[in-house]
């Protein structure tokens, strides 16, 4: 029997929840605390409305708040191709630099270099940063803030919310980036949200004075002068969000959606962002680039082979786009790691379910779901993590994904070797027949290979021994 009951997901959730949950991943991705999308959220809509922005441009920017880091992945390896050290370390410490002190931005690069390398090692990547950094700074924040203003479009939030996101990380003294736009150039969504991230970050690790104190001094430079001044008696309210626990943070919130009536994702829409997140998610590594997706098919194929139909069959697409969620929260030095993995990296990349789980269940009906999706790596033995279930405690759902996930990491492509043929992975997996995988759905993954189920050998998928 499996530890948790099964419940329907509902047929529509208020995007706002949605959006609001996964915004945990993005927080994680970029090196910050869980909430800190959530309350740059609040800080910004409290902004937005003593600003006098119309009930439009607070709705606009409401979801810019939620989704303004949804393109991080895009150079999450990139990040850690520069600095060599974990790209979560290196993005969150960013925040805290003011880029146009050319000593703090010196000491930063220092700091986030190869840490823990040796001194030749240091030293030559110190210098390609001191080479290449501002340009190349540059670059990476246009990957980001492109890549995120593309998905604000593709979910339909129209493009006053996508130019929030493109122009997150510009300044009002025209030496932000990527295009250095100056004042009014800049939109006022962007100029809001860009003072209320800095403002959360700096206020959860110095306090709100010490925030606020530092919003005065970039007043002009890095912010718009009247956002700033906007600023003033906002301690009390930052204050009380900041010790605020996640599911408080996300009903207020949910609570907060500006607009009146919930604007609410039916299977369709809720489909499409399990879709858009699943890019997200393989987008973080040259390694996992659209397993996802392929693993979705094989599952899918699956399932119709045993005979399942309809909201089965839904149910355990999203699941499969979204079951490595939790894989945002692995510094790609661990994912892209080329040789075997230490014991303490293995306990982080194990953490992903976990992750996985804990993001999940914060979507209104989609507990049942969350729980399911972060049993993937669970098998029959109680070998799997990350609670050891065995047999009947791993939900069906959960026995036929992890089918699904390894046989896509067996027959793909790997820098060092060709893909296996489907009957070579399928020689593999079978050793674990009745052990580890599900026999039911080993059988009907080899009916689905015999009917031409895809099998995807030129794009990169992740090594099996970090799949399985």
């Amino acid at each position: 029997m499996t530890l948790r009951a099964r419940v329907p997901v509902a047929n529509s959730v208020r995007f706002s929840d949605l959006l609001s949950a996964l915004s945990f991943s993005l927080d994680l991705t970029e090196g910050q605390p869980m909430g800190h999308a959530l309350r740059t959220n609040l800080i910004a809509m409290e902004l937005g409305q003593r600003l006098g922005l119309s009930l439009h441009q607070q709705r606009d920017l409401y979801y810019a708040a939620l989704l303004k880091d949804v393109g991080c992945s895009s150079n999450a390896a990139q990040v850690f191709g520069l600095f060599g050290g974990d790209e979560r370390q290196a993005k969150g410490a960013r925040m805290l630099v003011d880029w146009s002190n050319y000593f703090r931005a010196a000491f930063y690069a220092m700091a986030q270099a190869a840490p823990g390398a040796s001194l030749f090692d240091r030293t030559r990547r110190i210098a390609e940063l001191a080479r290449r950094g501002p340009r190349l700074a540059s670059e990476l924040v246009e990957v980001r803030c492109e890549r995120g203003a593309e998905i604000v479009i593709q979910m339909d939030l129209g493009p006053a919310a996508a130019d929030a996101v493109r122009q997150l990380d510009e300044h009002w003294d025209g030496r932000g980036h990527p295009r250095g736009l100056r004042g009014e150039e800049i939109s006022i969504l962007a100029r809001v949200l860009t003072l209320a991230q800095t403002l959360e970050v700096f206020a959860m690790r110095g306090g709100v004075e010490h925030a606020l104190t530092l919003v005065r001094r970039r007043a002009g430079r890095w912010f718009d002068p009247l956002v700033a001044s906007a600023c003033a008696g906002l301690e009390r309210d930052v204050a009380h969000w900041c010790t605020l626990e996640t599911r408080e943070l996300q009903a207020l919130v949910v609570e907060r959606e500006p607009g009146g009536a919930a604007l609410l994702a039916g299977p369709g829409a809720t489909d499409r962002v399990a879709r858009i997140f699943a890019e997200v998610v393989d987008a973080k590594s040259p390694f996992t680039g659209a397993h996802s997706e392929r693993v979705t098919e094989v599952a899918v194929a699956i399932a119709h082979e045993r005979g399942w139909s309809g909201p089965d069959i839904a149910e355990l697409r999203r699941a499969a786009l979204l079951h490595d969620l939790g894989k945002l929260t692995v510094p790609n030095s661990i994912l892209d790691k080329p040789g075997a993995l230490t014991s303490s990296e293995w306990e982080v990349m194990r953490m992903h379910s976990y992750f996985t789980e804990r993001i999940l269940e914060h979507i209104a009906g989609f507990e049942w779901l969350a729980f399911a999706a972060g049993a993937h790596h669970e098998r029959l033995d109680g070998s799997g993590y990350c609670r050891g279930l065995r047999g009947d405690q791993i939900p069906e759902l959960s026995r036929l994904l992890a089918v699904a996930d390894i046989y896509d990491a067996l027959s793909t492509r790997r820098p060092y070797r060709p893909a296996l043929a489907p009957e070579d992975a399928l020689t593999i997996m079978e050793q674990d027949r009745g052990t580890g995988l599900c026999p039911d759905s080993l059988d009907a993954l080899q009916k689905a290979i015999d009917s031409g189920v895809p099998v995807a050998g030129e794009d990169l998928g992740e090594d099996e021994s970090r799949a399985a």
